[in-house]
């Protein structure tokens, strides 16, 4: 398929914004959150673009691992590993590329879901998987379009539904014309594929999970309409989906009552 390539005047400008775009923003790490991670088993681990930092906690039972979404961090999901461990769970948790404590600057879905694999090889396989926003997304496409061992239960938070959904949103966010993302976007599709980024969608790869799921989502998400998950469940006929009201986009991922649901949830 042919693309039209950016304008000259401003194919500087698109090269900026295309790097702006696969570079996510830097998590701030809360105290809390540190002495959590402290107190785990952490290393670090090869990929083709350096290192990830990973962390463990406990050293029997069944393995859950956390993957935390686009700008975010391995301690944002440190809320659920006291009680994980308290019902018996080990909890596996790690910084995707260009995130937090691992290497890098620029990132992209396809570059992140095979270091699943590499977390996997080293820890062996999941019980579970707990996932937040862009997150999820990955943890599908690992699942249906790489063949990564199933868990036994998935929990999803604030999902993400289209990849390419993510380009309106940045247009938002950083108050571009519409001549620059139609630049950005051939671009990408230069370089990625047009037809591959097109099949990566939520509502059509999880109705492909043969596997019980639980997806949380929060009507004042501002981050992630709710709207993509609604979409989901709809055509996800393995998952339960509970609405919550006045969590925010990450606000779950804190909340104790949101915790005992999740074991709940996992134990069933």
């Amino acid at each position: 398929m042919t693309t039209l390539e950016p304008t000259t005047k401003y194919q500087a400008i698109v090269k900026k914004v295309y790097q702006a775009f696969f570079s996510p923003s830097q998590y701030e790490v809360k105290s809390v959150d540190r002495e959590i991670i402290e107190r785990g088993n952490n290393y670090r681990i090869p990929f083709d673009g350096g290192e990830l930092a990973v962390t463990t906690w406990g050293d029997a039972g069944p393995s859950v691992l956390l993957m935390h979404g686009w700008g975010g961090a391995r301690a944002q999901m440190t809320g659920f590993v006291e009680p994980l461990l308290a019902a018996g769970y080990r909890v596996v948790a790690y910084d995707q590329p260009a995130h937090g404590e691992s290497d890098g600057t620029m990132t992209n879905l396809l570059e992140i879901a095979p270091t699943m694999d590499l977390i996997m090889k080293r820890e062996g396989e999941f019980d579970a998987v707990i996932a937040h926003s862009f997150g999820t997304l990955i943890t599908s496409y690992a699942l249906v379009k790489r063949n990564f061992p199933p868990p036994s239960r998935l929990v999803y938070f604030g999902a993400f539904n289209r990849l390419l959904d993510s380009l309106p949103r940045f247009q938002v966010l950083a108050n571009l014309p519409d001549e620059i993302i139609d630049g950005l976007r051939n671009m990408i599709y230069e370089n990625f594929g047009k037809d591959v980024l097109d099949e990566i969608v939520n509502e059509t790869l999880a109705p492909q999970i043969h596997i019980p799921a639980l997806m949380f989502h929060d009507k004042a998400d501002n981050v992630t309409p709710v709207e993509d998950s609604r979409a989901i469940a709809r055509v996800w006929k393995n998952a339960q989906f509970v609405e919550t009201d006045g969590l925010g986009h990450r606000g779950a991922l804190q909340s104790k009552e949101i915790h005992e649901q999740v074991v709940k949830f996992l134990k069933s």
